[in-house]
């Protein structure tokens, strides 16, 4: 009996450490004075004294809040939030009260620090480069801007991208760790060109100056010691993430603060005190310069309840329309729903742990076929419409589900023919196939040996209006990713892909167009061009089909309705000759009923 109070009161013992030990705190920041910490947890921003305790939730928004930054006299937070689709700064008084928002644009802005009067706020945005700037173009390069907090414009500070702050003595310059590739900000133990490293901006001059050239990553530097040394996180030495400590003036020469093995340190702050505040395996750490890291025990006490809220999707993908346009599939979280067009109305059709993808429409909007990743393997299933009183799955009472083939070969990106008796599908990435609908039978449109993919998206496909051709991405003489568009007879009857572009880069996602006359598609062989790496710039091109329909694209507007005006004559002409016709053969049957 002993032995089972002692085993029943060690439970409620680790649920109630459970409960006041909470983790994957994220975002931590040590308050300029050092009494406070402020930081993310489930989307919402708390707060809780250095030594630890109960914490106080500051935002309880549906949003989420995330990156909290302290202002210089420790009076108001600022913070990033989605409250409107994209992440925006707000601002927050640290006893509480209504967040307010500081900047509009439609891009995603991240505060990094207050200005040193604590009028301002530095923000990081992917909006504009500036007119001289060398960096390719892509979302995760941003640029650092400032805007004042009494709605204020936006002014670009510099197009660099800035990875967290530290104000100089000046109130302008700053420390910051660079960004120049695409790289996940979470990989570890990266030596590659695009490692982060440790920079000085020097406002006055407008210059940059790199502080750190270890090869691996130097991230989130520190000014300390009035601002004569740093304090950042650096992977050197073979090690993860840890606290290192040197001069500006000779980096290299740097001490370990902190020795955490296997994970890394993350977050890294330092209040005016010199007290540090960084974040390992999702608790938050404190330390003094030349103290031992101190874990700071949070209890966070508040409501929150796990079950999504009814109603709420979060990002949808993957949408698909039937052809009235009252029908949307779409995928959210690895299941498929359906809405309408014109109400909220949505039913979720699929209900599995394993991932569903790419929906499609029969042409009636009755049948609903979709991947899933059941079994271990990507299969097709269909979802049908059981009551013939159910004309939309949004408000369907009983839909039947059924798996289309019963063996474990992969089979993906199915779509409907334009007349719905017939499905196309990718058959182990690389035969595209069709199967009759009513009577299951299979045939085989390509052989496979112009194209190969390494997942179940690479094949782009589309049936003609008329259901007699595809037009599809394939590989010749070249290997993936460069493809061309060619078209191929649906029939069966002949595999033969004929190559239409010829391109020579990457040509992808082909469309017909003009009534199934011409094909669009989109290309980067007049753009900047992707020779074994990422990132190119693609142009929309338009192959036609034959000459009557490249001629009439070519007219002018003027000339395009003159023909048009002579095309309706021409059938006025001919209707009124039938008609004619059909008279002549009425007297004549007439005539010969006379004389009979």
């Amino acid at each position: 009996m002993k032995k089972l109070i002692l085993i029943v009161a060690l439970f409620i013992s680790t649920i109630t450490t459970l409960q006041a030990s909470p983790l994957w705190m994220r975002y931590n920041a040590i308050s300029p004075k050092g009494d406070q910490i402020a930081f993310s947890y489930k989307g919402d921003i708390y707060v809780v004294g250095v030594n630890g305790g109960k914490a106080r939730q500051l935002t309880t928004h549906t949003a989420y809040d995330y990156a909290p930054v302290w202002s210089h006299d420790g009076n108001t937070i600022a913070f990033a939030s989605d409250r409107n689709g994209n992440f925006d700064v707000y601002t927050v008084d640290v006893n509480g009260g209504v967040a307010k928002r500081i900047t509009f644009n439609s891009a995603s802005e991240t505060p990094m620090a207050f200005s040193a009067d604590n009028k301002s706020i530095y923000y990081t945005a992917y909006i504009q480069k500036d007119a001289a700037n060398v960096q390719f173009p892509y979302g995760v390069l941003t640029e650092l801007y400032c805007v004042a907090l009494d709605n204020g414009r936006s002014k670009q500070v510099t197009p660099a991208t800035v990875c967290s702050m530290s104000l100089d003595a000046d109130g302008e310059s700053f420390l910051y760790y660079n960004r120049t590739g695409s790289e996940n900000i979470w990989r570890k133990h990266q030596v590659s060109s695009v490692a982060r490293d440790v920079w000085y901006y020097d406002a006055k001059k407008h210059e940059h100056r790199q502080i750190t050239t270890n090869v691996g990553e130097d991230r989130d530097p520190q000014f300390i010691n009035n601002n004569k040394e740093m304090v950042f996180l650096s992977e050197r030495n073979g090690g993860s993430f840890n606290v290192y400590r040197s001069a500006l003036t000779n980096p290299e020469q740097a001490t370990q603060l902190t020795h955490f093995k296997n994970h890394p340190v993350r977050f890294l702050t330092v209040a005016n005190n010199g007290t540090l505040c960084y974040n390992y395996l999702g608790e938050i750490y404190t330390q003094s310069l030349n103290g031992t890291p101190k874990k700071v025990e949070i209890e966070i006490v508040n409501d929150q309840d796990n079950t999504p809220q009814r109603g709420s999707f979060g990002r949808a993908s993957q949408m698909t329309i039937t052809p009235d346009g009252k029908q949307i599939a779409f995928v959210v979280r690895g299941e498929v729903f359906v809405t309408t067009d014109e109400y909220t109305t949505t039913k979720q059709i699929t209900h599995t742990a394993e991932a569903e993808r790419q929906p499609t429409f029969s042409p009636d909007g009755k049948k609903l076929v979709y991947t899933s990743e059941r079994d271990g393997f990507f299969g097709l299933y269909m979802a049908t419409l059981e009551r013939s009183e159910d004309k939309n799955f949004a408000y369907g009472t009983l839909i039947k589900e059924t798996r289309l083939f019963d063996d474990n070969i992969e089979r993906t990106n199915a779509q409907f023919s334009p007349d719905g008796k017939e499905l196309a599908f990718i058959e182990q990435r690389k035969y595209l196939k069709v199967m009759n609908v009513a009577t299951k039978a299979v045939r085989q449109i390509t052989d496979g040996t112009q194209h190969y993919g390494n997942d179940e998206w690479t094949m782009d496909y589309q049936w003609s209006p008329d259901g007699k051709w595809f037009t599809l991405t394939l590989i010749t003489n070249r290997r993936e990713p460069y493809s061309d568009v060619g078209i191929v007879s649906a029939s069966g009857k002949d595999a033969k892909i004929y190559n239409i572009t010829n391109d020579g880069y990457i040509v992808a996602n082909p469309q017909w167009v003009l009534d199934g006359n011409a094909i669009i598609f989109q290309s980067n062989r007049l753009g900047m061009r992707s020779h074994a790496s990422w990132g190119s710039q693609d142009d929309v091109f338009i192959a036609f089909m034959n000459q009557d329909a490249y001629d009439r694209f070519r007219l002018n507007k003027e000339e395009y309705q003159r023909l048009k005006e002579e095309e309706e004559a021409m059938k006025k002409t001919a209707a009124a000759a039938k008609k004619d016709d059909s008279k002549d053969d009425k007297k004549k049957d007439d005539a010969n009923d006379n004389n009979k």
